[in-house]
């Protein structure tokens, strides 16, 4: 039987046993990248960016390099806070009881989704068509 199978003995909801490593795994890298974002693009000034007191005589290139760069890091920073809040969302619903189960429609979630990205709140089929939504397609 392939690791991966879902296990009969195994309710919907219930997580199956590594999940909380994998929960744990998802937080930590998250909690890296928003330090590492902190330390090296937020923790100084444009000055302490630059090595400059004033970006005045500055190239337009370079100024707007930097600012490009910040505003990546942003992204970044952001991105991760969301997967921090994700797995804050899973574990709370590990404690209720419906982490495996799909938010939107109620059915149990792929384990083989579960195993990739232990955050996720809803199947495959729910979050495809919420992604179309967005873009605008149709559900």
């Amino acid at each position: 039987m392939s690791s991966s199978a879902p296990d009969p003995e195994r309710q919907p909801g219930e997580r199956p046993p590594d999940v909380a490593d994998a929960l744990r795994q998802r937080e930590q890298q998250a909690e890296e990248i928003v330090q590492f974002v902190d330390r090296t693009s937020f923790a100084s000034d444009e000055e302490g960016a630059t090595g400059e007191i004033t970006t005045a005589d500055q190239h337009p290139a370079d100024t707007s390099d930097i600012t490009f760069q910040r505003e990546l890091d942003l992204t970044v920073r952001q991105m991760a806070e969301r997967q921090l809040e994700a797995v804050a969302a899973a574990r709370e619903r590990q404690r209720e009881g419906t982490y495996g189960i799909c938010t939107v429609c109620g059915r149990p979630i792929d384990p083989e989704r579960l195993r990739v990205r232990p955050e996720a709140a809803t199947c495959i089929d729910c979050q495809r068509a919420m992604e179309r939504e967005r873009q605008g397609g149709p559900r």
